[in-house]
């Protein structure tokens, strides 16, 4: 069965966008966004980056700094005990300057390129994802490849809607709250899935009908360079049967070595050549050891719940030694001295009382007081 996805925007939607970022040291995770995946993964989604870097297009970042730049966010990301299963960038931009990234490309957003080519070599279903980002070109992204759609509105950036720009299907103030919405969809699915009579075969039907009605559509699924834990090496075979003519090959892109490139699917091929599209896992075995090193196990589980008894039973005895008879009778010589001070300006207010009384009582309270303080300091000794 296909899986379900989030395809996230990077900028302002997972890190802070500060304009071309090129040096790792200024990426900054959004507030919240590390524990937002945790949730999205702990629901069953894949969580795959999608970004527009033209960056690269225009000669203001090379590719070998933006995969420094996507490795410094996964460690970020990593400390939290969390990791995108990918992500996906396109260098292309028609207005660059840098051969071979200064043409358009069915990659860049608006276009859903980078969405159906994710989808192919991880086998998603588009339809049950969700496309999160904070402009109307990532919305327009995800409706074109079917996905549902949420706009984060990140404050203090302007956002104008062209006329011809799709509205999201639901609005979030940030990651946190687009993960909110989403949970609460999913369990309206639910909820109506059960009060649905006789759901179980029509729905099966349905599914299958629909899985039938996309497979012309379609494209042959390639061969994947990228597994989503343990990446393998290239095999030479291919399930794609490649025409008897060759066609002209495509410039290639300097990337480090164990980042391949990764070449679209045939229908999204233009002018005679394949684009290709950086892509990265980052499913590093640094990464993946962590995440099993992170897994509670029956040992650790126990270790935990015997320290936390201890800590109970320590912060029990803590009461009790709180407590102690010096404590006590420091209490009382204190209620005394301010019965003794309340009694001494009741003499020195009646007209019977004479001023001796009133010395008399102030000396007790004063003595009193004088006797707590001692007590108190041998209760700290």
């Amino acid at each position: 069965m296909s899986q379900k996805a989030i395809f996230l925007d990077r900028d302002d939607t997972l890190i802070h966008d500060t304009g071309y970022i090129s040096d790792p040291e200024k990426v900054k995770l959004m507030p919240g966004a590390a524990h937002a995946l945790w949730q999205l993964k702990k629901m069953g989604f894949l969580v795959i980056v999608i970004s527009n870097q033209s960056g690269v297009a225009r000669g203001l970042i090379t590719v070998e700094q933006l995969d420094e730049v996507h490795r410094r966010m996964n460690d970020l990301l990593a400390s939290e005990g969390v990791y995108p299963d990918g992500i996906y960038y396109c260098p292309y931009h028609p207005e660059g300057t840098v051969a071979p990234y200064n043409r358009d490309s069915e990659l860049r957003k608006p276009k859903p390129g980078m969405l159906l080519l994710a989808a192919r070599e991880k086998d998603i279903d588009l339809e049950r994802s969700w496309m999160i980002g904070d402009s109307y070109r990532d919305i327009e992204a995800g409706r074109a490849a079917g996905c549902h759609t949420i706009l984060v509105d990140v404050a203090g950036k302007p956002r104008v809607k062209q006329a011809n720009e799709p509205e999201p299907e639901r609005k979030a103030v940030n990651l946190r709250e687009a993960v909110n919405v989403i949970r609460m969809f999913d369990f309206h699915q639910k909820v109506q899935k059960v009060k649905s009579p006789a759901q179980g075969q029509p729905e099966n039907k349905e599914v299958t009908e629909l899985e039938k009605a996309a497979a012309p559509v379609t494209a042959p699924q390639p061969e994947k360079l990228m597994q989503p834990r343990e990446p393998e090496p290239v095999k030479n075979e291919s399930p794609i049967v490649e025409p008897a003519a060759p066609k002209p090959a495509a410039p290639e892109i300097a990337t480090p070595a164990e980042q391949p490139i990764k070449p679209l699917p045939r229908d999204l091929e233009t002018a005679g050549q394949t684009e290709r599209v950086v892509a990265h896992a980052h499913t590093f075995k640094a990464h993946a050891e962590a995440e099993e090193a992170a897994a509670p196990t029956e040992q650790t589980t126990a270790l935990l719940e015997e320290i936390l008894q201890r800590l109970k039973t320590a912060d029990r005895e803590g009461l009790y030694h709180e407590f102690s008879v010096f404590k006590l009778v420091a209490m009382l010589m204190q209620v005394l001295a301010v019965f003794c001070l309340i009694a001494s300006v009741g003499y020195w207010l009646s007209s019977s009382g004479g001023y001796e009384r009133v010395f008399v009582m102030i000396g007790y309270s004063i003595a009193l007081q004088l006797l707590v303080i001692a007590l108190m300091m041998m209760q700290d000794n």
